[in-house]
């Protein structure tokens, strides 16, 4: 009898997450993450986890080709909506995809922790957050449409 194989694969890999808590709209909290970290977040097609999409929260997006990172700026809070109820202290999410050292999050922390706006970032544990994996599958899904 032959031997079932499994890939064992993570599906977190290549995924970070950074809370911010910022009581900043979402149009303004991007221009000085922008400026203060040389991203090019631009909004998108608002977003949302459930079907059948309501309620709605601000989705930007930046891809740095030569590096093949993505960057994501997802608004966590909507007035008394929240997007990730497990994360309900932080008012954005910057979701991030690619190649990203310990060090690159530290200097990316440092230079958010910098804007005055911003109260707090602090890296998060994908693995550990409750809709984690919605997260990742339904940014994916809308990164594409």
């Amino acid at each position: 009898m032959a031997k079932k194989q499994f890939i064992e694969s993570n599906f977190f890999e290549g995924y970070r997450l950074i809370g911010i808590v910022c009581g900043l709209p979402d149009f303004r909290i991007s221009h000085f993450i922008n400026r203060e970290t040389e991203l090019f977040l631009k909004k998108k097609k608002n977003f949302s986890l459930s079907e059948p999409r309501q309620p709605v929260f601000s989705w930007y997006f930046y891809h740095q080709e030569e590096q093949h990172r993505q960057f994501f700026l997802i608004q966590n809070k909507n007035k008394a909506e929240l997007l990730m109820p497990s994360l309900n202290n932080f008012d954005y999410l910057l979701l991030m995809y690619g190649n990203f050292s310990d060090k690159i999050i530290e200097e990316l922390l440092q230079k958010l922790r910098r804007i005055p706006y911003i109260t707090a970032a602090y890296d998060q544990n994908l693995a550990t957050i409750k809709e984690g994996d919605l997260l990742i599958a339904r940014n994916e899904q809308h990164t594409t449409n």
